[in-house]
């Protein structure tokens, strides 16, 4: 019997919504075995203890705005120290060797003078030897250099600016940078100059900046990064990230609320930096978070989750 065109139209409209239907059921069902992200864990003091577990009060601070730039430490530097003596003698006594950091005062040499006297020649400033042009029975005179210091407790660093990010930069301005040598260590600087001119090719400009470096640890021709800090007037409620985990894709925090409980409350996340970062939603000024032990509170967390899509 020849089916109509009515007929046949329905039994296509019927077959192509069946999939569809599958599908909605489908998503709605993996939307419920999501576990969901809330509750109280039980953590007693005795347990607490046992994981080590502390806690830190979220604080409102005042925000910076922060420029990320790459930079080098200068190659060389005009900080040199050649030091000499004023009267002819003999060398009697090195004491200090190639590499070794001296402060103002720290004797260098032990010269023995033609009438007899032995002198100590001392390092006139802090810094750090690089050369020694003498040994031991050498006969020295004022126009020998004996010793070449060189000082690097601060250091002349350039970074390059793209021309749209230049109203961000000012002489005077903070910054805080990091080197792929001492990836945890912070360097303090300032910028002290910025060029007048725009390189044509790669449309940046120089940017000089003194970096503190009284540890001697950066050295020159160093590779470095850098974050330039402009100071705002917005507070934020900031927090340790190491407060904050990830659950199922979403950023939770485990805030105490009585001796046994800990409540495990998502976030929204702003603005971070090192080793801190912006809460803007989920939680309260008044209110403390797990910072250590709190990976261990997520792992159960993750257990329970496991276990009751188990049954």
């Amino acid at each position: 019997m020849k089916k109509s065109p009515i007929v046949l139209f329905l039994i296509i409209f019927g077959m192509l919504c069946v999939p569809m239907q599958s599908f909605a059921e489908e998503r709605e069902s993996s939307e419920e075995n999501e576990p969901a992200i809330g509750g109280v864990l039980e953590v007693d003091a005795e347990a607490r203890g046992m994981i080590a577990l502390e806690v830190v009060l979220a604080q409102k601070k005042i925000l910076d705005e922060r420029l990320k730039v790459y930079g080098k430490i200068a190659k060389d530097t005009d900080r040199y120290l050649h030091v000499t003596v004023e009267d002819e003698g003999v060398v009697a006594k090195v004491h200090v060797k190639l590499g070794d950091i001296v402060d103002e005062g720290t004797p260098l040499l032990g010269i023995k003078q033609s009438d007899g006297v032995l002198r100590e020649v001392v390092a006139p400033a802090q810094g750090t030897v690089v050369s020694i042009h003498v040994d031991e029975s050498d006969k020295v005179d004022r126009l020998k250099a004996l010793v070449s210091l060189i000082d690097v407790s601060t250091l002349r660093s350039t970074f390059d600016i793209y021309e749209k990010d230049l109203s961000f930069v000012s002489v005077g301005q903070a910054i805080e940078m990091t080197s792929i040598a001492y990836p945890n260590n912070v360097f303090h600087g300032e910028v002290v100059f910025i060029s007048p001119e725009i390189d044509e090719e790669s449309k940046s400009i120089k940017v000089r900046v003194d970096v503190d470096n009284s540890d001697y640890l950066l050295k020159l021709g160093m590779s470095i990064s850098g974050e330039l800090i402009h100071q705002t007037e917005r507070e934020g409620l900031i927090v340790p990230k190491a407060a904050v985990q990830m659950v199922s894709g979403k950023n939770i925090v485990f805030v105490p609320i009585n001796e046994d409980g800990i409540e495990v409350r998502e976030v929204r996340l702003g603005h971070s930096h090192h080793d801190e970062v912006e809460v803007i939603m989920g939680l309260n000024e008044s209110e403390s978070v797990v910072t250590q032990g709190s990976f261990y509170l997520k792992s159960e967390l993750e257990k329970e989750s496991f276990a009751d899509d188990d049954d």
